[in-house]
């Protein structure tokens, strides 16, 4: 006879219920955060007149000269942009969190700051071949831990009941854009940082072929 006392390990309890509740809403400031911050240290990698010296005078040379970093920003705050609102797909579609999908959040973040950090190598270094491609690794697996949460959130039961089988399926083409283009500008960096900043643009007939899939399967269903 099965003892009453016991549990088993995929059993929630109500109080695991309302821990996961009160820590999806800390889990998503603690992203928002993070992702705020990121946003304000990009605009912080601008040349700026108090830190590199420069006078009105010298303001048209400079941005003549700058117009690399000014356009690998751009890129760079776009995809910050695109996986914030990644992060918003999967915790906006969520009724609680646990601690493994927390921490998949975080690890998420940390990639794409860690993405930040190798702009700035990028912009110090001339685009050397290997931090190009670790900006793309970097975004590239932060996209997969993105793929991996919503995985993780499906089968432990942790997204909203509203939510219906097709959405859940069309949600994991929503998120890979990102980590799909972040692979295929891979390849890239060895041509330097002008085509490898404009192979991102692989993006757009990405996105378009999987909003064809998400369409073709909302028809099948």
């Amino acid at each position: 006879m099965k003892n009453p006392l016991k549990r088993s390990r995929t059993e929630i309890t109500p109080s695991q219920i309302e821990r996961g509740e009160r820590q999806l809403t800390r889990v998503m400031t603690i992203v928002d955060v993070l992702y705020g911050l990121m946003i304000f240290r990009a605009f912080l990698l601008m040349p700026r007149p108090e830190v590199d010296n420069f006078t009105a005078d010298e303001l048209v040379a400079v941005l003549k000269a700058s117009y690399m970093n000014y356009l690998i920003m751009t890129v760079g705050m776009i995809l910050i942009l695109l996986y914030w609102g990644q992060s918003h797909v999967i915790f906006g579609n969520l009724k609680r969190t646990d601690s493994r999908l927390s921490i998949l959040a975080i690890l998420q973040a940390f990639f794409v700051l860690l993405y930040l950090y190798f702009i700035r190598l990028d912009m110090e270094m001339g685009g050397q071949t290997l931090v190009l491609r670790l900006e793309s690794l970097s975004l590239a697996i932060a996209g997969g831990i993105g793929v991996w949460a919503w995985h993780h959130a499906n089968k432990q039961n942790l997204i909203s009941d509203k939510v219906t089988e097709l959405e859940k399926d069309k949600t994991y083409l929503k998120l890979m854009p990102e980590p799909i283009t972040s692979i295929l500008t891979f390849p890239f960096a060895v041509f330097g940082p002008d085509i490898w900043t404009i192979s991102w643009l692989l993006m757009i007939p990405v996105s378009w072929i999987l909003k064809k899939i998400r369409k073709n399967l909302k028809e099948k269903k």
